[in-house]
């Protein structure tokens, strides 16, 4: 995956798509609030249920990801 002319891979390439999944899905989340306050709020509770299944599963992700390459960098293992 290349982002801003630099190849990405293993944690970074994790991270970063985490990153898109988080600002995806809690965008979406904020404009179905919006649209819901008009009333039509009862077709889009399913789709809001699984925004913040996937906002909650990024952020988490991140958390990890973060962890275990701080573990990875702290220890020295290099990449085979």
């Amino acid at each position: 995956m290349n982002l801003f002319g630099h190849e990405l891979e293993g944690f970074a390439k994790a991270l970063v798509v985490l990153s898109v999944v988080l600002l995806v899905s809690s965008g979406l989340c904020g404009l179905q609030f919006v649209v819901s306050q008009g009333g039509e709020g009862t077709i889009l509770i399913p789709l809001g249920i699984i925004e913040l299944i996937a906002i909650f599963v990024s952020a988490a992700g991140i958390v990890l990801v973060l962890i275990a390459w701080g573990i990875r960098a702290l220890f020295g293992r290099s990449e085979d």
